[in-house]
């Protein structure tokens, strides 16, 4: 087994303290430990509790696995131990009351890992272009959003998102949560980070960064963009990669060693000095006359037309930059108006002027993206039973309503009164994904829904064939000559499909699966051409096949992105960078 890691920790831009801390040692042939702790108790509690319960686990793993213990008893006395440790500190020290820290354990022997972890520090696994948690924050919002009551987004801006229903040395005896014979392979990567690093990256730009680096420049990276983000909390990430330098280099091209760079340089420079050595042979050398030089002029090839950079213009940022506004806060764009939302509150920022609307939003309140301009919320029904409203802003009056029903979906419409629709076997809460003035559609945890013509008495809803809801697929919106289409991508299953938004949601065609990491945002075209935006570029595709990349580039410097919104009017691009500014993005070739 080769394995490679690095790990850092940072204070942040905020704290006072660094109350996080990490570990990482060999156990045996093939056997290491990882640990991240973030501690929590105030001044000079949660420092002592993280360090306590990762140096309380190491000691103990490592007597236990002397002895024969195996690996995943050995994690889960460790674990209690540290618990008990930290407990008996806090309650024999009237300073340190109830301090306690999370804690992640992570054991690689072989090509497999066990995991021992409670709080809502997270393990990362990373394969081939894909991301995924395994984990699970032990926080109350994660339970809201297990329960279907609130949103992953809306979960990532909820004020009581640290707030922790189990940590470890909070009580005298608690059951961690505890994974054994995870199944590695050549090229993964395993990250482990504190919230001060998850609350501020995502996890698509965490898993970019993750492979295009070698484990050190990646932790570095990583701890830079949350910094530049606010870097609101305390930050620690640990980098873990199996396979040898050769097998990381074919699975995402990685930074080479120093002793390598400079071999790579030195080659490098001999070539170029090849090259000019031939430049100057066939132009300048003397004996050359200059009927040979101009026939050698035109015995050189034409060079094909190469693709036009992306134009990169910067947008006037500074009112939403004021109101601290990042990028996750930044919904969808329509006709040139960017909605944002952040704590409770929703903004509108006009694109090609500094006019900006604000606006108070209620608990419960969605934003549904919309096509005509106008601002449409979905609001949550105070009742027992789940139920919703929707409103138009400007009047606010409830324009319809959506009920859950056990059997059989109907609607029930009277005049003078507003319509309800009820419908069978709504799993959780619903999320609006489109509206204008002919249909609304939703999803709830498994299916899509549509409510076409729903103006006007004949409306009906319907489920949306052929179309299933998990955790990585996204839909997106955009008008091509008049008629707006509707691109399903799911990188978990590979499937990629476009449909026609008219009176209902038709199918129009399936695009094969995509050969690439999964990007921010898949912008589709026509045909079967899709346009791909990464953090570092944007990717031309047709029916799965590369065709062409363009780097980011503004005044001359490499531009990251770590969001892309497409107006779904008339197609613009904006683009949010690492440093939180907006540029406008035209990509053509």
């Amino acid at each position: 087994m080769d394995i490679h890691f690095f790990a850092q920790s940072d204070i942040g831009r905020v704290r006072t303290a660094n109350e996080d801390f990490f570990l990482n040692e060999k156990i045996a042939e093939e056997e290491f430990l990882f640990i991240i702790a973030d501690g929590m108790g105030g001044h000079q509690a949660g420092d002592v509790a993280s360090k306590l319960a990762s140096e309380t686990f190491f000691d103990s793993y490592r007597s236990l696995r002397k002895k024969g213990t195996p690996i995943q008893a050995s994690m889960e006395l460790s674990m209690r131990k540290a618990n008990s440790m930290v407990f008996k500190k806090a309650a024999s020290d009237i300073a340190k009351r109830g301090m306690g820290t999370t804690f992640s354990a992570v054991v690689v022997a072989g090509m497999k890992a066990a995991i021992a972890h409670v709080g809502d520090s997270r393990v990362y696994l990373v394969r081939k272009g894909r991301i995924r948690r395994l984990t699970t924050d032990h926080s109350f919002v994660e339970k809201l959003v297990e329960e279907g009551r609130i949103s992953a987004d809306e979960a990532r801006d909820h004020p009581q998102k640290n707030v922790l229903y189990m940590s470890l040395g909070a009580r005298e005896s608690f059951t961690p949560e505890m994974q054994s014979d995870i199944a590695l392979e050549e090229g993964d990567a395993l990250v482990m980070c504190s919230d001060g690093l998850s609350n501020m990256v995502d996890d698509g730009t965490l898993m970019n960064v993750t492979m295009d680096s070698y484990p050190e420049e990646a932790a570095h990276a990583l701890v830079k963009l949350a910094n530049a983000r606010g870097g609101t909390d305390n930050i620690t990430v640990q980098v873990v990669r199996l396979g040898t330098l050769e097998t990381l280099e074919k699975t995402k091209p990685i930074r080479l060693s120093k002793p390598r760079r400079k071999l790579v340089k030195a080659l490098s420079l001999l070539v170029l000095l090849a090259i000019l050595a031939g430049l100057w042979l066939l132009f300048l050398a003397p004996e050359r006359g200059a009927g040979e030089v101009e026939s050698g002029k035109a015995a050189r090839k034409p060079q094909a037309a190469m693709s036009r950079a992306p134009r990169i213009t910067e947008i006037d940022s500074s009112p939403l930059a004021g109101l601290g506004v990042a990028a996750a806060h930044c919904r969808f764009l329509s006709g040139g108006k960017l909605v944002v939302v952040r704590e409770r509150r929703l903004f509108v920022l006009r694109l090609d002027g500094p006019d900006m609307t604000s606006i108070e939003l209620g608990g419960e309140d969605q934003v549904v993206p919309s096509r005509d301009g106008e601002i449409y919320l979905l609001r949550r029904e105070p009742t027992q039973t789940l139920g919703y409203q929707l409103l138009r802003q400007s009047e606010g009056r409830i324009l319809l309503r959506i009920q859950f029903e056990k059997q059989v979906s109907s609607k029930e419409s009277k005049p003078g009164s507003v319509s309800l629709y009820r419908i069978a076997g709504l799993q959780g809460p619903i999320v609006p994904d489109y509206i204008d003035g002919r249909i609304f559609i939703f999803h709830d945890q498994r299916r899509y829904f549509e409510i076409k013509d729903w103006q006007t008495p004949e409306s009906l809803p319907a489920v949306i064939d052929d179309l299933d809801v998990s955790a990585a697929a996204r839909l997106s919106f955009k008008d091509l000559g008049g008629r707006m289409t509707m691109l399903y991508s799911d990188p978990a299953s590979g499937r990629t499909s476009v449909f026609s938004v008219r009176d209902i949601v038709v199918k129009s065609r399936d695009i094969p699966g995509l050969r690439l990491p999964q990007p921010l945002l898949l912008e589709y075209l026509d045909g079967q051409a899709l346009r791909g935006y990464y953090p570092d570029e944007c990717v031309e595709l047709d029916g799965g096949r590369t065709l062409a990349s363009h780097r980011y580039h503004f005044n001359n410097f490499r531009l990251r992105i770590v969001k892309v919104l497409v107006d779904m009017v008339d197609g613009r691009k904006l683009i949010v960078n690492d440093g939180n500014k907006l540029f406008a993005l035209a990509c053509e070739t």
